[in-house]
């Protein structure tokens, strides 16, 4: 018997689909009620508007890097960086369903930049997160700064970088890394 999907859940899907066909900006609570199957006044149950909506998809976002990032853990050998490490190779994976929407909330964020609240919670937790790997703040940061302009590069179709080039440069993080923990 296949597990009936609640209706925060399904709103949820079907604003993400409506994000990544006409954008964030465009997104109606009509469009997304329609899409949903559910009525206007259903939707407005669960998210009483358009940005209570946008603030649980950010949220729903952050909940599935965080769960890709704990499926990345399963092939990353125990250690001091494990989870840095994993945080890391989970933001360089090019992902283009995630990168859409990424971006199209990014683009929603400057309408009303308190959108962005939880991804600043976030890099605060990989802050905390770089000082427990055990390396050295400024080289885990200059880390975090050349992931963040990879994954900005590939969001805004910026990056002059090949796939192969990618992953040579992931590998070298990689490296970076473990000679950094090493170092400790």
């Amino acid at each position: 018997m296949a597990v009936r999907q609640n209706s925060k859940e399904r709103i949820l899907d079907a604003a993400e689909a409506v994000v990544l066909d006409v954008g964030a900006g465009h997104m109606s609570l009509d469009l997304v009620a329609k899409k949903a199957g559910v009525s206007k006044g259903g939707l407005m149950y669960n998210f009483a508007t358009k940005n209570a909506l946008l603030k649980a998809m950010i949220g729903r976002f952050i909940k599935q890097h965080h769960a890709s990032r704990d499926l990345m853990l399963k092939d990353i050998e125990e250690g001091p960086a494990r989870v840095f490490k994993a945080g890391i190779l989970t933001v360089i994976e090019p992902n283009e369903k995630r990168d859409s929407m990424g971006l199209s909330l990014l683009a929603a964020s400057a309408i009303d930049p308190e959108l962005l609240e939880p991804v600043r919670q976030a890099h605060r937790e990989l802050l905390r997160e770089i000082a427990q790997s055990g390396i050295k703040f400024e080289r885990a940061a200059l880390i975090a700064l050349a992931v963040d302009g990879i994954m900005f590069g590939r969001l805004l179709k910026l990056s002059p970088f090949s796939k192969d080039q990618i992953n040579k440069i992931k590998k070298e993080i990689v490296s970076f890394i473990d000679n950094e923990v090493n170092r400790s």
